[in-house]
């Protein structure tokens, strides 16, 4: 683009022929062809098929893997705040599970704690 840039100024009487002369470099590039000769398509048409196939196996490869990384941070995610639920789970059932705490639930139902210790009974054996 800039090789057309640099050619062409205001048209003055001196200057007609860098004007020509971009007019030529333009018209050239847009004669070019990037079609391909009917004898030639045969040829190309293996290749031109297996790259298009390679560049959809690509992006597809590609999505693919965007969705697999985000879907690995949501499973992160989870895994940390399932974590911190159990860690505050646990921590409420040692407490819980505390005598004193233990004793307390029983007194609202009326059960005593027992002050001695149980007396393990022996089968006879005959």
């Amino acid at each position: 683009m800039n090789q057309f840039k640099k050619n062409i100024e205001v048209p003055t009487e001196g200057s007609h022929k860098k004007v020509h002369l971009a007019d030529e470099t333009i018209k050239k590039a847009s004669d070019f062809s990037f079609f391909i000769k009917k004898e030639k398509l045969n040829e190309w048409l293996l290749p031109i098929f297996m790259f298009v196939v390679v560049v959809v196996f690509y992006v597809a490869l590609s999505h693919y893997h965007v969705k697999s990384i985000k879907h690995q941070d949501d499973l992160k995610k989870e895994i940390n705040e399932l974590r911190s639920e159990y860690i505050s789970v646990k921590s409420m059932l040692m407490k819980k599970s505390n005598q004193t705490e233990v004793s307390k639930r029983l007194e609202e139902e009326q059960i005593k704690e027992l002050i001695t210790p149980p007396i393990v009974i022996k089968p006879n054996k005959k």
